[in-house]
């Protein structure tokens, strides 16, 4: 869903700074991108208005940033799918910010889905369209392993970090510091493209995508 990577990069970007959370990466609910085609049909570079950015973004989520281990990012990853750490019977999977990836299994067993999590410190704050990578990449997950790093801090908005999509792992989580409204962070985001600036590109590689890989 290119519209939740957008909207994972914006509070990322909204909450990196270290005086308003040190978030490390983001994760975002797919429910919560009320219109993912809020674009569709029209042509590359287009202009957007307030009110597009409030079709997808609602509901005045606040953005919420915790600190969770390298065992709760992995169980909250497991959590995505149907029937599995307290999930119910759809898989809910969340969008994720730039500079953390993944592989998932879909042979796989609650608790033996998640593969090859990778965490690279990504710097958006200089410039939001060409993040500068600022540190290696961080193993926290290789082939089902846990690895000992961390802890990180994590971006989610109020709904997920209270459990909502019953995302229950969020709430085991420390050193929990609010923040501005979702869509505050995804208006500050989109004005960062406008003229002179170059628009936002979806199919920019410094976006690095495909962020998620799904096996078999």
């Amino acid at each position: 869903m290119p519209t939740g990577d957008l909207i994972a990069d914006a509070q990322l970007l909204a909450k990196q700074p270290a005086c308003v959370g040190s978030a490390q990466f983001a994760f975002m609910n797919a429910g919560g991108v009320r219109n993912p085609g809020f674009t569709q049909g029209a042509s590359y570079p287009y202009d957007l208005t307030n009110g597009n950015a409030f079709q997808v973004q609602p509901f005045g989520n606040s953005l919420v940033t915790m600190t969770l281990t390298a065992q709760q990012i992995k169980d909250v990853l497991e959590q995505q799918f149907a029937n599995c750490l307290g999930q119910g019977t759809n898989n809910r999977i969340m969008q994720i910010s730039n500079g953390f990836t993944y592989t998932w299994d879909n042979g796989g067993t609650c608790g033996t889905r998640i593969k090859s999590v990778t965490f690279t410190p990504t710097d958006l704050v200089i410039n939001p369209a060409l993040p500068t990578i600022s540190a290696p990449a961080v193993n926290i997950d290789f082939d089902g392993m846990v690895q000992p790093v961390g802890p990180f801090r994590v971006m989610v908005n109020n709904f997920m970090a209270t459990g909502g999509d019953n995302f229950f792992t969020f709430t085991g989580s420390v050193n929990v510091l609010g923040g501005a409204q979702d869509i505050d962070a995804l208006v500050s985001y989109l004005a960062s493209f406008k003229a002179p600036a170059a628009p936002y590109d979806p199919s920019n590689a410094a976006l690095s995508k495909p962020r998620i890989t799904r096996l078999n």
